[in-house]
């Protein structure tokens, strides 16, 4: 399974058009190109495309969560997969692989998610890289945190 990630560049970012999730899931997670546009404000927003060998097939944006007061930690906001290749380990391979790229950058302990009520299955997808519940916000999202030193 050769699942890698890459910049998100003005030379590829028309690719993550081509990713398609169910209408359910829109209620839920934001469409790359929607996501895209909106980092586009925020200079250390870090959009990553989810390939198969040369394939598009999600995509992943994350950030410092400067914007709750937590300086040492990574927020990731954004994580989908391309319906026709949702359940078959590619959003685990792709996890995976931020995972390890977010744990190398310096000044960072800690990781946090969070996930709409209702979309519980990703409750229990995070919890199989060790993120546990902290807390449930005042917008019915559920705030996961995975701390690493």
């Amino acid at each position: 399974m050769d699942v890698n990630l890459r910049e998100i560049t003005k030379d590829i970012w028309f690719e993550m058009l081509d990713v398609e999730i169910t209408k359910e899931q829109e209620n839920y997670v934001a469409l790359p190109s929607e996501a895209i546009a909106a980092s586009k404000f925020y200079d250390y927003y870090v959009n990553r495309g989810v390939y198969l060998e040369d394939k598009p097939i999600g995509f992943i944006q994350y950030y410092p969560n400067h914007e709750n007061g937590k300086p040492s930690e990574i927020f990731i906001d954004q994580l989908l997969i391309d319906v026709s290749f949702q359940g078959r380990g590619y959003g685990s391979e792709a996890i995976k692989i931020v995972l390890e790229e977010i744990k190398q950058l310096e000044g960072f302990k800690s990781i946090s998610i969070c996930h709409v009520e209702g979309h519980d299955a990703m409750k229990k997808f995070f919890e199989q890289f060790n993120f546990t519940v902290v807390e449930q916000d005042e917008f019915d999202e559920t705030i996961m945190e995975l701390h690493y030193t």
